[in-house]
């Protein structure tokens, strides 16, 4: 008799200072990567559906390597972030900004160096997009353009004077990967917890046709 597979999600994990975690297959380690446009990192985790926490992720390396990953547990440190706790050690993984692989299981209570933002692959797209001024443009309800974001570390998109948090707008981040080449559409973003979201209308440029001959 066949059993089913249960269902799963796979997430990739930006660190605080808006790197991805990764996958260094020289040293089969894991390390730390810029955040780059359009490129998955080598590392991800299939975790359960429904995606509750605490839970125990199944990390996979995109380059299959021998060495095994310690037991981690994923736990929810504040809303759309999380951490990884070692039980057999009893401390978190630790992403710091000291160098490409500056990754360590050592640190002894979570902050902000041990905290990362669970993203799916409609978030990867949604955010590659929105770095990219000349393909996604937004304006706000006055249709006033806003200035072409920066990504900045606490997870967030510095537009101009103004911070964006990514884990405020999750759902604003897959409605952006979902729209299509010369197509518009209207979502919300939430600049603030304290604060209600504003509109937006996004809009992705459609591609340029080669001249007639």
């Amino acid at each position: 008799m066949m059993t089913e597979t249960p269902p799963t999600l796979r997430l990739w994990f930006m660190d605080w200072f808006g790197w991805m975690l990764d996958h260094n297959s020289l040293k089969d380690a894991l390390c730390r990567t810029p955040f780059q446009e359009g490129r998955l990192p080598g590392l991800s985790a299939s975790v359960p559906l429904p995606f509750q926490l605490p839970c125990r992720p199944l990390l996979e390396k995109r380059i299959s390597m021998p060495r095994p990953f310690p037991e981690m547990e994923l736990r929810e440190h504040a809303p759309n972030r999380v951490v990884f706790f070692l039980p057999q050690s009893g401390t978190y993984l630790r992403s710091a900004p000291t160098g490409a692989d500056s990754i360590d299981f050592g640190a002894p209570e979570p902050r902000e160096w041990e905290t990362f933002f669970p993203m799916t692959m409609e978030m990867l797209r949604g955010l590659s997009l929105i770095l990219k001024p000349d393909i996604v443009s937004l304006k706000d309800d006055a249709g006033h353009s806003l200035p072409a974001p920066a990504l900045q570390h606490g997870f967030t998109l510095q537009f101009g004077d103004r911070s964006l948090p990514l884990f405020l707008n999750t759902a604003a981040l897959i409605q952006i990967g979902q729209i299509m080449p010369g197509n518009t559409t209207s979502l919300a973003l939430t600049w603030s917890a304290d604060t209600p979201p504003t509109p937006v209308t996004a809009s992705r440029e459609a591609p340029t046709q080669p001249p007639s001959p």
